[in-house]
């Protein structure tokens, strides 16, 4: 299923005239309704321009299966759309609710070892269970179906940041199903992967499994095929939802890649996506981050064909998930903003636009600090706006290159694996 690109016109030339966009994921089911009004007016007097919701949402959009509760997602898109704030709407998808493992087992992931994941934390789903998928789909048609005529509707986000691997049967079965179409007959498949080297040769595709824990080296052309097979099928899961919310909206649809991260082979998804968006997190302390940022967005611009793309995740601050994490400077902060969009972005985001008091991810920056408004990051925040608002005339022009760097997926996978000249 490839959709024709209907880009990002319709979001840049908003109500307030040509603009960068500007924003960052909304969290507002983690606050009380109380909360709501006064981040609605700060995100006003900031300048954010658009807000991505719902993207872990989905235990309280569907507490039970079945039962949707939407009342208070309808309070937040009427407020941010009285405030003229556009909302990048996403699909729950990334981390099934509690309830669906407690009736599903089989929608939970496993790894390499055996080992099947639990919930308590995110992205823990297998991508090819049938319960797993068919609630995606079900949860993405409610949202469009309530959804896609709200005047607040800019864009859809279906899921977040797709690269996650499941090694169980039921991915094993979906594994022998892609074989058979690249491959045809496993004389072939035998062929590709070099199995006369210690003893491998299949006799059927049944024989084939995933490359789970073993007490060595993995076969290398399998390790590869894994890689685009697991790419594929995240593709599906994404497809699947794309589709529907397409059926019931006109609004443009996306998902966050990340840069050169492996998971995914961007180059293969990018015709689906209407427009290309990445999440790219720079070490303030690294010297080299500026120029390996500069090239994570030429990599971005380029898998959209040079069409204006969204960042739409950064740190506002530090991170919490580096063993140390130092916060940006203000003036790094404007600095790989404005990078991004002299590389092409139309838009700049963060995550998040209020920091948590609670979760994993409570040490993490955001636009709105613990500490709250009158703080020195969120001034540096409302000046960005105030940057950004000024730089009308460069949105939806192109970048020229002056090089080309050529780079490919495939190429990466097989270029990290073990056993090969040096590690360096």
């Amino acid at each position: 299923m490839t959709a024709p690109r209907r880009g990002l016109a319709g979001l840049t030339d908003g109500p307030y005239g040509r603009r960068v966009l500007y924003g960052g994921d909304y969290n507002p089911e983690q606050w009380p309704r109380e909360a709501w009004p006064e981040d609605v007016a700060l995100m006003r007097e900031a300048g954010i321009s658009l807000v991505t919701v719902g993207v872990f949402s989905w235990s309280v959009l569907e507490p039970e299966p079945g039962r949707y509760d939407l009342g208070w997602l309808d309070e937040v898109l009427d407020l941010l759309h009285g405030a003229g704030i556009a909302v990048d709407l996403a699909t729950p998808s990334a981390s099934p609710p509690p309830w669906l493992a407690a009736r599903h087992p089989e929608t939970s992931s496993v790894d390499s070892r055996g080992v099947r994941m639990s919930v308590g934390s995110r992205n823990h789903f297998c991508p090819s269970a049938p319960a797993y998928r068919d609630a995606a789909v079900r949860v993405a048609r409610a949202l469009v179906e309530r959804y896609g005529d709200h005047p607040a509707l800019a864009l859809w986000h279906v899921g977040n940041e797709y690269g996650q691997e499941c090694f169980c049967d039921l991915c094993a079965q979906e594994l022998r199903a892609w074989l058979v179409a690249r491959y045809g007959d496993v004389a072939a498949l035998n062929e590709a992967w070099g199995t006369a080297f210690w003893s491998q040769r299949y006799g059927s595709f049944d024989e084939v499994v995933p490359p789970r824990a073993v007490p060595y080296l993995h076969n290398p052309a399998q390790s590869v095929d894994w890689r685009r097979f697991t790419s594929d099928q995240l593709r599906t899961l994404f497809r699947e939802q794309a589709q529907v919310l397409r059926e019931g909206s006109t609004a443009p649809v996306t998902t966050n890649f990340m840069g050169f991260f492996g998971g995914v082979d961007q180059h293969s998804w990018a015709p689906d996506l209407d427009v290309v968006s990445d999440d790219h997190y720079g070490d303030p302390q690294d010297p080299t981050s500026p120029a390996r940022s500069a090239l994570t967005h030429d990599l971005t611009r380029g898998v959209g064909g040079g069409a204006p793309w969204l960042l739409l995740e950064q740190a506002a601050g530090a991170v919490n998930w580096r063993p140390h994490n130092v916060p940006k400077t203000t003036g790094q902060m404007l600095q790989d903003s404005l990078r991004a969009v002299a590389h092409g972005a139309d838009g700049i985001c963060y995550f998040q636009w209020r920091q948590s008091s609670a979760g994993a991810e409570a040490f993490h920056s955001a636009l709105l600090p613990h500490a709250g408004p009158d703080t020195h990051l969120h001034r540096a925040a409302r000046e960005q706006g105030r940057v950004l608002a000024a730089l009308g005339e460069v949105v939806g022009t192109g970048v020229p290159a002056r090089a080309a760097l050529v780079f490919d997926w495939p190429a990466l996978w097989a270029g990290e694996l073990p056993a090969r000249p040096s590690d360096r």
